[in-house]
């Protein structure tokens, strides 16, 4: 078991009591967990990559996929809430607080289903357009969903809006509250440092040549690209970006939002931007041709992957990130799918 485990298991201090004698252990090779945590992706038991088959035009490059949704709460950031609340453990910080972090969905949805795990109370707070799969997520696992105010007339990007929505609610209650902040924790790109980008290393024999991710939290672009750099100094990792105006959920603009702490730019080789046409037509062919059931975020980045790797002299082994699933949007396929 990862110290990251340890440190949120049912034996830890902020645990539920149990017998350990009753149970089976864990055991990744059989998908066995006494812990639901440890079901996170890891170098022992790592999330799948697939390959497209049909949508990437270069012959000269496999693409691979890596299906984020198979984590227990459904996307990549579980793996992030895990160690975003091991930290706070760690430094000793979330002991009788309340937790409360902004969120576009995913991030929150794992955040608020870790606090039920291990007793602590959430309050998330979010943009006023976020979807409804994702608000009854939140509201399942047990958060207290604040949303902005649809008049906010600050000009700040919704994202930037649901974090100041957050700080006000802390300021107005000092010492209650505990913020994770994904954007600018160190403990976001450690965690792709730690897992995803060992397990993509291992997955593809170290014959990977390109990684390609979202630009958001910028926590899986830069810690699993700072990871596959020292294993090979070659690979080339790209940032998927999106245009501004975008209405790509899970994704950012840096020239319209705060950037986050957590961007690198020295882990990143290059740059493609994607828009809202493009990553709705990538996703309605990863639907009907590869059968994969995408998120917009993950339709926005296999875009961009293919756009880059269909340019000439690139070949090789490709990985792009695909966040989370289809199932967290079906308001998003009935707009696009017809």
């Amino acid at each position: 078991m990862s110290e990251v485990s340890e440190a949120l298991s049912p034996d830890s201090p902020v645990g539920h009591d149990r017998d350990s004698r009753l149970g089976l252990g864990d055991d990744s090779r059989l998908a066995r967990y006494d812990d639901l945590l440890n079901a996170c992706g890891d170098v022992d038991h790592p999330t799948p990559i697939v390959r497209l088959n049909h949508v990437m035009s270069n012959p000269d490059v496999a693409l691979y996929v890596k299906c984020e949704w198979v984590n227990p709460f459904g996307s990549i950031k579980d793996r992030t809430a895990k160690w975003l609340i091991h930290g706070l453990l760690e430094r000793g910080e979330l002991e009788g607080k309340t937790l409360i972090e902004a969120t576009s969905g995913n991030t929150g949805i794992a955040l608020a289903a870790i606090c039920q795990l291990i007793g602590v109370p959430m309050v998330a707070t979010a943009p006023h357009v976020l979807s409804p799969e994702k608000t009854a997520l939140l509201r399942a696992f047990g958060a207290d969903v604040r949303f902005t105010s649809p008049d906010d007339d600050s000009g700040l990007h919704p994202m930037d809006q649901a974090f100041q929505l957050a700080l006000r609610i802390m300021e107005a209650n000092p010492g209650k509250y505990v913020m994770p902040n994904q954007y600018d924790n160190a403990d976001n790109a450690r965690a792709h440092y730690e897992s995803t980008g060992p397990e993509i290393w291992r997955q593809t024999d170290g014959r990977i040549r390109y990684f390609i991710a979202g630009f958001g939290t910028c926590g899986t672009v830069v810690g699993t690209g700072r990871y596959l750099k020292e294993q090979n100094p070659d690979i080339k990792v790209i940032g998927v970006e999106p245009v501004r105006g975008h209405h790509i959920s899970g994704l950012k603009n840096m020239e319209e939002t705060a950037v986050p702490a957590n961007l690198d730019r020295s882990v990143i080789d290059e740059v493609v931007h994607v828009d809202d046409e493009m990553t709705d037509e990538c996703a309605r062919r990863l639907y009907r041709e590869e059968a994969l059931m995408v998120g917009p975020s993950a339709a926005a980045i296999a875009a961009g992957a293919i756009r880059y790797l269909s340019e000439p002299g690139r070949s090789g082994v490709a990985v792009c990130i695909a966040p989370d699933s289809g199932q967290k949007a079906t308001s998003y396929l009935n707009g696009i799918l017809g």
